[in-house]
């Protein structure tokens, strides 16, 4: 019984962003042309469950190239006002368009005549008079049995602050790189860091002859820490590489005995060095692997760095 009501409340949710997407008009692309054109910062508010959308949205937008903030409609009208200057344009949220609480943020942006971009599903309210561009909102009844708790209305403000945001970006040409600055750290910073800021350089490969003996090769791999050594030609060039695993799997059959190219699985997987982070993860989680030698293009074999799985995940 729990789950079917459970279900259903996402079933009235996705409904009403049905409508939502909708009712969009040109009052949405007023809106994308006032924030994509002003010089300022965007200023967001809302009055309880409003606001955190509204601190939501705000976070959207600056992460995705357009500096806002959320501000708190009563400590504005307890002097956070001086916040909002005349290059900035304010966006309010209200369901009911009749929080009194917004009515001094809305009516101090009006004298200044800083542009007000209105999100309701009141049309006819004194709010709506004061702003520039009016978004209407279907007026549709809140999820659940009792249709009081604010959920699909907050859901639509939602959803409307995330197609502002991206769609303003859009506008803005905001450029993956861009993007990328923004989030260096986490998930996200993997996706734009390249292979050659991470990489271990020069002195620090872990590189050794194709006639190396054994008892050499596993010294270096002790020394440089990264479970492996590469193994390269008399021209330098990577012909393929000796894990621990190597070493064990080989430990029974006299490998002391060995040169390195006896051992050796040939053909290590590479990567190149102005690749992302992004790419080495799913090359390591594809193979199974925890190192790639990197080259610094397809047609050289020469590596000039390496990088650990541990490299890509330690982003920050």
């Amino acid at each position: 019984m729990i789950l079917k009501y459970a279900k259903n409340i996402i079933n009235e949710e996705s409904i009403a962003l049905k409508k939502l997407s909708e009712s969009l008009n040109n009052k949405f692309l007023e809106a994308v042309k006032i924030i994509s054109t002003i010089k300022g910062n965007t200023i967001i508010t809302g009055v309880g469950k409003s606001g955190f959308i509204a601190k939501k949205i705000a976070s959207t937008m600056t992460s995705t190239g357009t500096p806002a903030t959320f501000i708190h409609p009563t400590e504005a009208s307890h002097g956070d006002l001086g916040l909002i200057q005349k290059k900035d344009t304010l966006i309010i949220l209200s369901k009911s368009g009749k929080s009194k609480e917004l009515f001094d943020l809305s009516n101090y942006a009006k004298r200044k005549k800083i542009p007000i971009i209105f999100i309701t599903c009141n049309k006819d309210c004194k709010l709506a008079e004061n702003s520039s561009c009016t978004i209407i909102l279907p007026n549709l009844e809140e999820a659940g049995e009792n249709k009081l708790a604010p959920t699909t209305s907050t859901t639509m403000m939602l959803a409307l602050g995330d197609s502002l945001s991206l769609s303003v970006s859009k506008k803005k040409n905001f450029s993956i790189k861009e993007f990328g600055k923004l989030h260096p750290g986490g998930n996200i910073g993997a996706k734009f860091v390249r292979i050659k800021e991470r990489m271990h350089k020069t002195s620090k490969i872990p590189l050794s002859n194709n006639k190396t003996n054994m008892k050499d090769i596993i010294l270096k791999m002790s020394q440089k820490g990264f479970g492996c050594v590469g193994i390269i030609n008399k021209n330098k060039n990577l012909v393929g590489i000796i894990t621990d695993g190597d070493l064990r799997r080989n430990m029974t059959n006299r490998i002391l005995e060995k040169n390195a190219e006896e051992v050796m699985i040939k053909n290590p997987k590479t990567i190149l060095k102005d690749k992302y982070l992004r790419d080495a993860l799913e090359i390591f989680n594809k193979e199974k692997i925890t190192v790639l030698f990197v080259l610094d293009r397809l047609s050289s074999k020469n590596p000039i760095g390496i990088i650990h799985l541990h490299d890509c995940l330690s982003t920050n």
